[in-house]
């Protein structure tokens, strides 16, 4: 009998090990889709992928998959200018031991920390994580290596360009000149352009205008020979030298270059951006007032489309963002449910082993169903736990300045979030944190001390917001805010 009570174990144990490593496989081509929707430039459906394969990794405890999944995920989010949710996944990422042992993984997530860190504009940051890239990039080999190294490179020439620290550029540009050699093929050339175009920029800020032609045209040369098909930086590089030079008038045909290729490849963002230089080059240099208002207009009709995609594109991730935390939620739940199915059934084997044993059937059958239910009602204490800590866990959240503050604050108050954008829909997201904030009943002096600001900064932000909002002076602000969802919902009266 006890063989085959620990037999049928073995069997159970045998048959979650194979159906974890079908999981796997599912989770590891979810990610191979990631990456392909990364290159493709498909950002929101990026991050719905990394999400649902960083899900499926945290049920299945597939640490690899749960770090990878995170970086992704980080990746998109960057990408799409919500830097504080993709700095929350990069440190996520340095809590698997996955990450702990691949060094390549370390390289990168310190690549893409520096980016996010030069998103934010703090360069010091930033330059450290470049940095701690460079270091993780020594154990790596081959054109992985090389590939880090300039990235890390040129990640460092932008900082300090930033910074306005130009011979600390020189000398990062340099790095990258001395290793491209090593690199052949279509990396090379690309990143080679960048290097080219960079070197460009500088001395054409320095007035070495010899220097800047000099490599901007050996950036021509690169795009001829390769046949490069995006180019524009390099023509708006040399229409900004003859710019430089006094040449205003033989600046255009490169800049209307720059604009050719932008059409050409697609890219809507920079072809606003030219379109909005154009109208203004016109204008301030007397141009034409005609072509500058036809740039004008081109910009306010591409710059009025960009603006509704990019805010579908952000309602959309911020509710992929609230649907995995639910999907956490309930992966939480659905653990504890199958551990007790399991200890269930184990104590079911158990049970039938000491009936067959003992002649006092009853006392045993009494003793374990006790236990049952012990275990339930500890379940659902667990579970009452788990909406009281919500709340606490949202007060710790906002005292540590954390991202994540609002994500959970709209789950659990997603009538006050829907209150205030029917006031005024274009709300920031740090003037939902302040309000919420306010919702809690946070003194001004809790909120200053906990946003990092002063008590007179605070107090402003509240004037402003009073202003927006139409509060009167004689009315508590905190007040307010907890009675606006009832003043929302109130139907309207009509004498």
């Amino acid at each position: 009998m006890k063989k085959r009570i620990l037999s049928l174990i073995l069997l159970l144990f045998a048959l979650k090990t194979i159906a974890n490593g079908s999981k796997e496989k599912e989770i590891d081509s979810i990610l191979k889709q990631t990456k392909e929707l990364h290159v493709a430039a498909k950002m929101a459906p990026q991050l719905e992928s990394a999400m649902k394969a960083l899900n499926l990794s945290i049920e299945y405890g597939y640490d690899e998959g749960i770090a990878k999944a995170h970086f992704w995920a980080a990746d998109a989010l960057s990408n799409i200018g919500l830097f504080k949710e993709a700095f929350n996944h990069l440190q996520q990422i340095q809590t698997t031991d996955y990450y702990k042992k691949e060094n390549s993984l370390q390289s990168e997530t310190h690549r893409l920390k520096g980016r996010v860190y030069l998103g934010l504009r703090l360069l010091r940051q930033a330059i450290r994580e470049f940095h701690l890239q460079i270091a993780s990039t020594g154990s790596l080999k081959g054109e992985i290596q090389i590939k880090s190294y300039l990235h890390a490179y040129g990640n460092l020439s932008t900082a300090y360009d930033w910074l306005g620290q130009a011979d600390s550029v020189l000398k990062y540009s340099q790095f990258q000149l001395d290793i491209l050699p090593k690199l052949h093929g279509k990396d090379s050339a690309m990143i080679g352009l960048g290097v080219y175009d960079d070197l460009g920029t500088l001395y054409t800020k320095k007035g070495d205008f010899a220097k800047a032609k000099f490599y901007l045209e050996k950036s021509l040369e690169l795009i001829e020979q390769n046949k490069i098909p995006i180019y524009f930086n390099t023509y708006t590089y040399l229409g900004n030298l003859e710019q430089e030079k006094g040449n205003i008038k033989e600046a255009l045909p490169y800049f209307y270059k720059s604009l050719a290729n932008m059409q050409a490849v697609g890219d809507r963002n920079a072809m606003r951006n030219q379109y909005k230089f154009l109208a203004e080059y016109y204008q301030y240099y007397k141009l034409g007032a005609n072509k500058a208002s036809e740039y004008n207009i081109h910009y306010n009709q591409l710059n009025d489309s960009l603006e509704n995609e990019n805010k579908q594109v952000l309602d959309i991730v911020l509710n992929q963002i609230l649907k995995s935390k639910d999907i956490e939620s309930a992966t939480k739940v659905s653990k504890s449910v199958a551990f007790s199915i399991m200890a269930f059934v184990l104590l079911v084997i158990a049970i039938t082993f000491f009936i067959r044993r003992s002649r006092h059937n009853r006392m045993v059958l009494a003793e374990k169903e006790g236990s049952l239910q012990e275990t339930e009602n500890t379940n659902r204490a667990l579970t009452e736990q788990i909406g009281e800590n919500k709340f606490n866990n949202l007060v710790d959240l906002a005292k540590s300045n954390n991202p994540e503050f609002l994500i959970l604050f709209s789950d659990l108050y997603p009538g006050f979030i829907q209150a205030l954008k029917t006031v005024d829909a274009n709300l920031r997201s740090t003037e939902l944190e302040f309000c919420a904030m306010a919702f809690l009943n946070f003194s001004t002096k809790n909120i200053s001390e906990y946003t990092f600001v002063t008590v007179r900064a605070v107090q402003v932000r509240k004037n402003r917001l009073r202003k927006k909002f139409d509060i009167p002076s004689e009315v508590d602000f905190n007040n307010w805010m907890r009675e606006l969802v009832d003043k929302i919902d109130q139907p309207e009266v009509i004498d």
